[in-house]
């Protein structure tokens, strides 16, 4: 994720909102009770406005009501004619390491079908979905939502004060304090894996406290809502051609990233 500020960044305001469903996109089964669950999401990205940057990595964990791992995946995103992948000392992506990943168009009823059901989470969610929402609006598969903050969400980082004794919001900080592993900050699929680990020490100690889970009603208007679109067999197809990145510090002259734990 590029941004782990202490306060929230706006909510982004769908763009593009398709006027019409696509026709080929179905509209989802209902969801029976066991299937709901929550969908941890995380993006890098060339910059911190969904105007002008662009998604380049996006990996998505997929857990149940318990917050118990289901799937997950992950993958870089290519963006035909990038020149500039923005903080590369960050992220640690260059231009090239995005040759022969799907574009994020590519992606999207693989993603739609994936957050069917959930309650979305991230670490500042707003900047996640601010990236996300507007392309599945824009290619159909988000129908009847005005602005991001209509769809079930929890925030990582909201919700960090309520549950840690932390002294910053920051997902490094959140992690070393709830003693989450983050194994390689800024690649999506550890920064996912770590926001999941957040929401699992959060309702460990909500269960502790003797509270009830504080976004029981997200788990239940995500069961209820019906605004998501997906062709079947298009995200059947995409989920095979996700390129994620076997990920670790790019060293100086190296060709390209060595190997570490962030790979799928």
């Amino acid at each position: 994720m590029r941004s782990h500020l202490d306060q929230p960044s706006p909510c982004h305001t769908i763009r593009a909102m398709a006027t019409t469903a696509h026709s080929d996109l179905s509209a989802p089964t209902p969801k029976t009770g066991h299937e709901v669950g929550y969908a941890v999401v995380d993006v890098e990205t060339t910059g911190l406005s969904p105007v002008s940057a662009h998604v380049i990595e996006l990996a998505v964990v997929l857990l149940d009501a318990q917050a118990r791992p289901e799937r997950v995946w992950s993958t870089l995103v290519g963006a035909p004619g990038l020149a500039d992948t923005g903080p590369t000392h960050l992220h640690g992506i260059r231009p090239q390491d995005l040759s022969g990943a799907p574009t994020i168009e590519a992606l999207t009823d693989l993603l739609a079908h994936d957050l069917t059901g959930r309650v979305i989470v991230a670490h500042n969610v707003r900047f996640d979905l601010g990236f996300l929402a507007p392309v599945l609006a824009a290619r159909g598969h988000l129908a009847d939502v005005a602005d991001v903050s209509q769809l079930p969400q929890v925030c990582t980082m909201g919700w960090a004060r309520h549950f840690l004794p932390t002294p910053s919001r920051r997902l490094t900080t959140c992690c070393q304090v709830a003693g989450v592993e983050l194994s390689q900050h800024h690649c999506a699929l550890a920064d996912a894996r770590a926001s999941a680990g957040l929401l699992r020490h959060y309702l460990a100690v909500a269960l502790r406290r003797g509270e009830e889970v504080p976004w029981g009603s997200e788990l239940a208007r995500a069961q209820r809502l019906r605004v998501w679109r997906w062709d079947a067999q298009a995200a059947q197809a995409q989920a095979g051609r996700l390129s994620p990145r076997a990920v670790g510090p790019v060293e100086p002259g190296s060709t390209g990233p060595t190997e570490a734990g962030c790979s799928l």
